[in-house]
């Protein structure tokens, strides 16, 4: 039998995470803007009307100055996703407290049937 304290998300563990993120995020804005700023100087490799070197600068940061912008689209969205999934949990587990409190008061209001740990001796159960 599994008891539902075995199932518990750390709150103050979730916000550490997301705030280490937080304070990666400049340097991910700095790198995000070093290689757009390198990815614009190809047309500055002309010379004399040979383009050999600009056109080969350009192909090499077509796909690779989109790499900063999609890792922190990414990240943001796993960012945002821990924090929506943390406030389902805890917002679950007050919610499954409530509706255990509850059934355990009717029980005890209709039935005269008490919570589990009043059964108990020190030893274990009568």
């Amino acid at each position: 039998m599994r008891i539902m304290d075995d199932w518990r998300v750390d709150p103050d563990g979730v916000i550490g995470v997301l705030a280490g993120v937080d304070e990666q995020g400049p340097a991910f804005v700095s790198v995000h803007d070093e290689v757009t700023a390198l990815a614009a100087e190809g047309g500055l490799l002309s010379v004399d009307g040979r383009d050999a070197v600009a056109s080969a600068w350009n192909a090499f940061f077509a796909e690779r100055s989109l790499v900063p912008g999609k890792l922190m689209r990414a990240i943001n969205s796993a960012a945002g996703a821990v924090s929506a999934a943390t406030v389902a949990v805890i917002t679950g587990d007050d919610e499954m407290s409530d509706d255990q409190y509850a059934a355990q008061q009717h029980a005890e209001d209709a039935w005269g049937i008490a919570i589990p740990a009043a059964y108990q001796s020190p030893e274990g159960y009568y």
